[in-house]
C-alpha cells in the first residue's frame, strides 16, 4: 500500500494567498432595507446640516441672555411666559425684554432669545418663573449643525453597514444605496470519513460539522451560498467528467 505524502500549506500562507486574489466584485445598488452587511461603494455625505435648526436640549424656558444678567441669589430676576412649545412645533412669538417661551427637548428656539434655562434653574409660579444666576448667549442651546454640516462625509466607502449605519442612511434620506455585490460562496467539506447529518453513524465514519459551521458563518454575514457538498478525499471525484 502506497502511503501518500502531503505537505500541509501553514494557515497564515494559506490566508495569505486568498489574501493575494486581486479579485473584486462590481457595484450595485439596493434598497436601504436591503443593505445590511454590504460593503458601501462609495462615501456617504449629510444632505443637511444636524441639527438642522437651532434647538433647546432640555426642558425649560428660552430667555434673552441679556436679561438675565445680574441675576443672583439675593437678586432673582423674573420673566414672563407668552408661549408653550413642544418638540416638532415652532413659535410665532417674539421673545422681548423679560419675555420668555416655554419649551420642551427638540423645540426649536423662537425667535430673539438666545439662551435656555432649565426647568430645575427656575421658581415657576403661574405664568411668570424667576432665576438665581445670569445665562451666556448659547447657554444650553444645540446650535444648528453642531454635530454635522451638509457635505461631511457620514460613512465612509469601504465601510461594512451595520443597524448603525442603516439609521445614519435613513437619517440623510438614503433610500437606495450604492453598495459592493457580494460573492457567492462555495462550501465543500472533504473527508472520505464524514457523513452527512441525516446520514446513518457507521464505523469510522464522523458527521461533517465544519460543513454546516462554515455554511453558517457565512450566512451570517450575509453571503449567497451557491454550493454546498462533502467531498471524498479523491480530487478525481471532485473533477466533473466531460
Amino acid at each position: 500500500m502506497v502511503v501518500e505524502k502531503r505537505n500541509p500549506i501553514p494557515v497564515k500562507e494559506a490566508i495569505q494567498r486568498i489574501v493575494n486574489q486581486q479579485s473584486s466584485m462590481p457595484a450595485i445598488t439596493v434598497a436601504l432595507e436591503k443593505s445590511l452587511n454590504h460593503i458601501l461603494a462609495e462615501d456617504i455625505v449629510a444632505t443637511y446640516d444636524i441639527p438642522r435648526f437651532d434647538k433647546s436640549p432640555y426642558d425649560g424656558f428660552a430667555i434673552r441672555s441679556v436679561d438675565s444678567q445680574g441675576a443672583s441669589g439675593q437678586n432673582r430676576i423674573e420673566f414672563k411666559v407668552i408661549d408653550h412649545i413642544g418638540a416638532g412645533s415652532v413659535s410665532d412669538k417674539l421673545v422681548g425684554d423679560h419675555e420668555a417661551v416655554r419649551i420642551m427637548t427638540g423645540a426649536q428656539i423662537p425667535n430673539g432669545a438666545d439662551a435656555v434655562v432649565m426647568f430645575e434653574q427656575t421658581i415657576e409660579l403661574e405664568d411668570t418663573f424667576t432665576i438665581r444666576k445670569p445665562f451666556s448667549k448659547n447657554e444650553n442651546i444645540s446650535l444648528k449643525g453642531e454635530e454635522t454640516k451638509t457635505g461631511d462625509v457620514v460613512l465612509k466607502k469601504g465601510q461594512v453597514i451595520n443597524p448603525g449605519a442603516i439609521a445614519v442612511l435613513a437619517t440623510y434620506g438614503y433610500a437606495e444605496v450604492k453598495v459592493i455585490k457580494q460573492p457567492s460562496v462555495a462550501v465543500i467539506a472533504t473527508g472520505s470519513e464524514l457523513l452527512d447529518v441525516n446520514d446513518v453513524l457507521e464505523d469510522g465514519k464522523i458527521r461533517n460539522s465544519n460543513g454546516p459551521m462554515i455554511r453558517a458563518l457565512a450566512e451570517k454575514l450575509g453571503l449567497e451560498v451557491g454550493i454546498y457538498k462533502t467531498q471524498k478525499d479523491d480530487l478525481d471525484s471532485g473533477i466533473p467528467s466531460r
